[in-house]
């Protein structure tokens, strides 16, 4: 069975990758349906450049949170799958039509591709993001694993399951991603890690924005993790 797919884009003052991100959007060898990006309260306007790439644009103008802008996403979208990619985060050109045969298994929820810096980013904050939070220094293999949680940085979801377990949380300003995780795990579904999928981060992170990063990635939802 084909299975149609939308790609979501939340997005907060990203003015500076989106084009990037958009391009590799566009640029998938699988032809992609539909493309939205959410923007949730940024300082720039980003209605002219989706304008420009011929996406669906909505604006917030007030910040309504990662949790909202996903389950939101999941709502509007029309397809069977859901692509959401971060808007600092390129895709490899092949990445939708390498992840999505994994779907053939209906308990299939979720499936995520490893992240790593794009090749420009070689400054000290960089190689400390690359090593801390997108583990570098792991041989990570090529086989495709069950993994234990979501992540929603580059991950394609299957929207069906996500809305049989009540879909992302609203509610939630960080970790939306694993909370859903652990639902869809619960109610027998899986989450697949393909470390041959590559998602590329092109944000220019400074000292603050990356540990205030590490903590909502480590922190989870009781917000155990401090920058102490």
């Amino acid at each position: 069975m084909k299975l149609s797919i939308s790609a979501c884009i939340p997005a907060l003052n990203n003015f500076d990758t989106l084009e990037s991100v958009l391009t590799s959007i566009k640029n998938q060898t699988h032809s992609i349906e539909q493309i939205f990006v959410f923007d949730d309260g940024s300082r720039t306007s980003l209605s002219e450049m989706c304008q420009t790439f011929g996406v669906n644009f909505k604006r917030f103008k007030l910040s309504k949170g990662r949790g909202f802008i996903r389950n939101h996403s999941i709502e509007e979208s029309t397809t069977d799958l859901v692509l959401f990619c971060d808007a600092s985060n390129k895709l490899s050109p092949s990445f939708v039509k390498e992840a999505i045969p994994h779907f053939a298994t209906p308990a299939v929820a979720a499936v995520s591709g490893m992240i790593a810096n794009d090749t420009t980013m070689v400054d000290t904050v960089s190689n400390w993001r690359s090593r801390h939070l997108f583990k570098s220094q792991f041989d990570f293999g090529t086989a495709p694993q069950e993994a234990p949680s979501l992540t929603t940085y580059g991950t394609i979801l299957r929207k069906s399951a996500v809305l049989k377990v009540g879909n992302f949380n609203p509610n939630l300003t960080h970790s939306e991603d694993k909370e859903l995780g652990t639902r869809l795990i619960k109610n027998g579904y899986k989450i697949i890690g393909d470390p041959n999928l590559v998602v590329y981060s092109i944000k220019k992170d400074t000292v603050f924005s990356v540990l205030e990063r590490y903590w909502r990635w480590y922190g989870g939802i009781e917000e155990k993790t401090t920058f102490k």
